[in-house]
């Protein structure tokens, strides 16, 4: 009986240790459990000693494993922000693996709350749940009636950056330089000019020269933001409308994608104006523009070679020598990609000068749905050996921000059973050179 009396003990101050360690940090768990297991030993030595005989007899050591998710590391906020993150086919850390998904996004509301009747109130038996999640979400613990919301915020986010990352449109090509914007001012581009041949001197006879200065070449251009609201009705958590809510988020994330690509893209689709001299992107006197479309035989050879001299016979600004550019990328809309393709392959009857200049594999032709031109097409340099777009972003933020939109115990929880979200997207691009991007402009 007595020995059945510390089972239950055990079993008793495993729960509550479970209990304690949720979502209080990982640093304290461990000094909780040693501090609970020295107590049950002092307790199980007491008992020996009344019954007569030694702990390892009347207590076997296997009876006494304890096996709670407190050994694992893993708190309850934790299992349950991976169990919403799993519903939402988010991948999660390898520890969460053995997490089973929620059932559905009303259930993963009640679990965390305990507002069976989705009334926007936790039972108060789940309060201490919710004011450790906030806790652990480092949130003010009066919004802890708001734990399903914040919980949806964190899951929501994930997977509209995993839609983010779905979809390349290969904007990196174009980026030779990417800038942590502070604010919403004008930034400048300097483009500093080249130095000619540097001249023989003879201290014997005359001192070193001053150096003549390059000139400058200066671009403006300032931030643009991006955002969107989306709601998450009490309707649809009542409804277990997962998969419009699913479907939307994912495509927001390819919408925030698209926009940031066609952003970048445009500066090449439309022919910006390069603000360095005022003139178009692509002009003659930038010697980077064509006019015939590529074709699969040996016109179309000498038509992309004659675009690839162009590319190369760039010269430095100020002093006029060869930069000896060579095109990393070749740009083309889908009508154009087998022929794109078939000029970077061996050819069988001819020798093919340009086989396997953009990839082995052609990976570095690009082709996406922007391209709308069915004849344009174009190259475009390693931004490693030339200046090409420089892109901004507010405080290094490159991905798309998804957060709260405001308070969610007051606004449009309150008043319209609405919860909303935030999505926004802070950065800007601008041409910083000319000389590493050449187009054919076709009819």
């Amino acid at each position: 009986m007595n020995r059945l009396k510390v089972i239950r003990a055990e079993r008793n101050i495993s729960q509550f240790s479970l209990r304690l360690a949720t979502g209080i940090h990982q640093s304290k768990i461990s000094l909780i459990e040693n501090d609970l297991i020295e107590a049950t030993e002092d307790e199980k030595e007491k008992l020996a000693a009344a019954i007569g005989g030694t702990i390892d007899q009347i207590f076997p050591k296997e009876d006494f494993v304890m096996k709670s998710d407190v050994q694992m590391g893993i708190s309850e906020s934790e299992r349950m922000q991976a169990a919403l993150d799993k519903l939402f086919r988010v991948e999660v850390e390898e520890k969460y693996k053995d997490v089973a998904p929620f059932r559905s996004l009303r259930a993963a509301l009640v679990e965390m709350t305990g507002d069976s009747e989705v009334r926007g109130v936790p039972s108060p038996d789940r309060m201490r749940f919710c004011e450790a999640f906030m806790e652990w979400r480092r949130l003010p613990a009066a919004f802890s009636s708001s734990t399903f919301t914040y919980a949806l915020e964190n899951t929501l986010g994930r997977r509209l950056i995993k839609e983010y990352g779905a979809v390349n449109y290969r904007e990196d090509a174009l980026i030779s330089y990417y800038r942590n914007a502070q604010n919403f001012k004008t930034m400048e581009i300097v483009g500093v000019g080249y130095f000619g041949d540097v001249p023989d001197v003879n201290p014997e006879t005359a001192d070193y020269q001053e150096i003549t200065m390059p000139t400058d070449i200066e671009a403006t251009y300032a931030i643009n933001q991006k955002g969107e609201i989306m709601t998450v009705t009490r309707r649809a958590i009542l409804n277990d409308d997962l998969k419009t809510v699913i479907q939307l988020v994912s495509k927001i994330g390819r919408a925030f994608r698209r926009t940031h690509a066609r952003r970048a893209w445009n500066k090449i689709i439309n022919n910006a104006t390069f603000d360095g001299d005022s003139t178009a992107l692509f002009d003659a006197s930038h010697g980077n523009l064509g006019a015939v479309t590529l074709t699969n035989d040996a016109t179309g050879i000498t038509t992309l070679t004659n675009r690839l001299k162009a590319m190369y016979a760039q010269t430095e600004q100020d002093s006029g020598e060869g930069l000896a550019l060579e095109a990393k990328y070749l740009w083309c809309p889908r009508v154009l990609l087998e022929i794109a393709k078939a000029l970077n392959s061996p050819w069988v009857v001819s020798v093919n000068p340009h086989a396997g200049r953009f990839g082995q594999n052609h990976e570095r032709i690009i082709c996406h749905p922007l391209f709308t031109d069915p004849n344009d097409w174009g190259l475009i340099a390693d931004g490693g050996e030339v200046e090409l777009l420089e892109a901004a972003y507010i405080n290094g933020q490159r991905e798309p921000e998804f957060f709260l939109a405001d308070n969610p115990v007051v606004g449009q929880m309150f008043v319209a059973d609405k919860i909303q979200y935030k999505s926004r997207h802070e950065y800007e691009f601008e041409i910083a050179d000319y000389r590493g991007f050449d187009k054919s402009v076709c009819t």
